[in-house]
């Protein structure tokens, strides 16, 4: 499934799951996606692709000692207060790096730009499938 220029695997049982209303016959088509489907989308392929949401973090001196954190499949970078990644993610004091798998929401919160994410300025997005 392409969506917003991302191409995400999801299983095709899932994906006939969740859209009753398609043609089974066709292979390629686009599909109108509500928000509350493209959630669903989003949990389903987050699910199937663990990776989507992983992240790597540090703790950083040359950063004033605040954490710097990766995300994996996108590459982007940020650096975020000890207190606010440890309250987001439930981390230890203690905890100076590690890797987590987050939610979309969770992403969110710690201030990456997710794209093909849930977007409420519309009803409706459109999403390929093949």
């Amino acid at each position: 499934m392409t969506l917003n220029g991302i191409e995400r695997n999801i299983p095709r049982v899932l994906f006939l799951s969740l859209f009753p209303r398609i043609n089974r016959r066709n292979h390629t088509a686009n599909v109108e996606v509500s928000a509350a489907e493209l959630e669903a989308l989003s949990i389903i392929a987050d699910i199937s692709d663990p990776l989507s949401s992983r992240i790597t973090y540090e703790l950083s001196p040359k950063h004033c000692d605040n954490f710097v954190v990766t995300h994996l499949t996108t590459g982007q970078q940020l650096v975020i207060l000890p207190a606010a990644l440890r309250r987001i993610l439930g981390l230890s004091r203690r905890t100076t790096e590690g890797v987590a798998a987050l939610s979309a929401a969770k992403l969110a919160e710690v201030g990456f730009i997710i794209e093909g994410g849930n977007n409420n300025d519309s009803n409706y997005q459109y999403a390929n499938y093949a």
